[in-house]
C-alpha cells in the first residue's frame, strides 16, 4: 500500500487544496514574514490532511500488511518518526474524528499544533465548537493545565473487591490448552489493563485468529509474563530431527514442554534459535549420556550485537529495547553461524513473526538488513518520495 497512491481513495472529508509552494527570494522585511504566514497555513492544511489519512489507515488497519504491531509502530518505522511522535499523530487523529470544528480550524491555520494537542485531550463533541473558537486565544501551557484538570479522577474505595481478588490457573489436559480465570480489584485491574493494552501494541495481530483482538491481548500478557532482565525459564524436550526440519510426517513426535504439553515444531526451532541448548544422548528411550550446555549467545559477543543494533528490536518501527532475543539469520541447525554477521536483535513479537508468521529476512545485518512479508514483499522502510514498492 502507497499511502501517497491511495489517499485519494479514502480521504473524503473536505480539505483545502495543497498545491507546491514556491516562493521568490523576499527583499524586504514584509516578504520575509509573508512567506513564513504563508508556509505555516500550508503546513496546517498538510499536517490535517494527513492526520486525516492516519485515521483511515487505522480503520482498514493498513498496517498489518507490513507486519507492524500497530498504526503507531507503523508511522514509526515508514516515515523514520520517534515513537512518541507516531503515538500523538495517532491519538490527535482519532479524537478529531469526533471534533470536526476544531479539526477545520486547525486545518485553515487557525489552531496551532501546541494548542490542538492538549485540546483534543479534553473537547467532546459537545464543547468542540467552544473550543475551536477559544483554543486559539489560550496559551498552550493554559490549555495543558486545563487537560491535566480533566484528568483527575476520585479515588475509590476497593476493599471488598480485595478480599475477594483470585487468579485461577486451570489445564485442559484433552486439548493442551491453559484457561485462564479471575478478578482484580478497581487499582490493580486498570494497572494490569493499561499495561496488558500498551504491550498488545507492539505485538503483531493475528488476523487469522478467531478473535484477533482477543489473541493479540493473550500474547501482549504472555509477553509481559515471560520477559524482563531475566526471561522465565521454559524447559522443552524436543528431538534433533524437529531442531533440524527433518521431523517425519508421521508421529511419534518429541516436541513438548517439561510438563508434557505439545508444541509446534515452528515454535521449538524459535526458541532453539538463542536459547540455551542441553543434548541428552539416548538409547531406546533411555538417556546414556548428556552433553555440554551450549548455542547461547556469548556474553562478550551478545553485548557487541546490542551496540551494533542499539539495544533495540531492528524491526521497523519496533524500537523495544527489552525482552529482546538474538535471533540467527540462518538457524544454527542448517549450518547459520553464532557470530555478528549471522545475528540481528529482534523482540519477542519480532522473533515470532520470523519463526512462526511467514516472514523473512534478506542482506547484511550491519548494512541493508530488509524484511520480506510472507508473500515476499520487502517491507519499506523510507518515507522518500511516494512511490510504489
Amino acid at each position: 500500500m502507497d499511502l501517497g497512491l491511495e489517499r485519494q481513495a479514502f480521504v473524503s472529508v473536505p480539505h483545502p487544496r495543497i498545491t507546491p509552494m514556491r516562493f521568490a527570494a523576499p527583499r524586504t522585511s514584509g516578504e520575509v514574514t509573508n512567506t513564513l504566514d504563508r508556509a505555516v497555513v500550508v503546513m496546517s492544511a498538510a499536517s490535517a490532511e494527513a492526520l486525516r489519512a492516519v485515521a483511515e489507515v487505522d480503520r482498514r488497519m493498513l498496517w498489518r500488511r507490513d507486519g507492524a504491531t500497530s498504526l503507531t509502530s507503523w508511522l514509526a518505522g515508514r516515515y523514520g518518526l520517534a515513537w512518541g511522535t507516531a503515538r500523538e499523530w495517532v491519538r490527535v487523529a482519532h479524537a478529531l474524528k469526533g471534533l470536526p470544528r476544531i479539526a477545520e480550524a486547525y486545518a485553515s491555520g487557525g489552531l496551532s499544533w501546541d494548542r490542538l494537542r492538549p485540546v483534543t485531550h479534553f473537547a467532546s463533541p459537545e464543547t468542540d465548537e467552544q473550543w475551536a473558537a477559544r483554543a486559539a486565544e489560550l496559551r498552550p501551557a493554559w490549555l495543558w493545565r486545563e487537560a491535566r484538570r480533566h484528568e483527575r479522577i476520585r479515588a475509590r474505595e476497593a476493599e471488598e473487591a480485595r478480599r475477594e481478588r483470585y487468579l485461577r490457573l486451570d489445564w485442559d489436559r484433552e486439548r493442551s490448552v491453559l484457561w485462564l480465570e479471575g478478578m482484580l480489584p478497581a487499582e490493580e485491574g486498570t494497572a494490569l489493563q493499561a499495561a496488558i493494552h500498551g504491550r498488545a501494541e507492539r505485538v503483531p495481530a493475528d488476523p487469522q485468529a478467531a478473535d484477533p483482538g482477543g489473541a493479540r491481548l493473550a500474547d501482549a500478557l504472555v509477553d509481559m509474563a515471560t520477559g524482563g532482565s531475566e526471561p522465565a525459564t521454559v524447559v522443552v524436550h524436543a528431538g534433533a530431527d524437529v531442531i533440524a526440519r527433518q521431523e517425519s510426517q508421521t508421529g511419534p513426535w518429541l516436541a513438548e514442554t517439561e510438563g508434557g504439553q505439545r508444541l509446534a515444531p515452528e515454535a521449538v526451532r524459535r526458541l532453539a534459535c538463542d536459547g540455551r541448548i542441553e543434548w541428552v544422548l539416548e538409547s531406546g528411550g533411555r538417556p546414556v549420556g548428556i552433553g555440554r550446555r551450549g548455542r547461547a549467545v556469548p556474553g562478550q559477543l551478545l553485548r557487541v550485537l546490542r551496540h551494533r543494533d542499539g539495544a533495540a528490536c531492528r524491526f521497523p518501527g519496533c524500537e523495544r529495547k527489552r525482552w529482546l532475543h538474538a535471533h540467527h539469520l540462518v538457524h544454527w541447525a542448517e549450518g547459520g553461524g553464532t557470530n555478528l554477521d549471522n545475528l540481528v536483535l529482534l523482540c519477542h513479537a519480532h522473533h515470532r513473526l520470523i519463526h512462526e508468521g511467514g516472514w523473512r529476512t534478506s542482506g547484511h545485518p550491519a548494512r541493508n538488513l530488509r524484511f520480506h512479508d510472507p508473500g515476499g514483499r520487502p517491507l519499506r522502510t523510507n518515507a522518500g518520495a511516494l512511490v510504489p514498492t
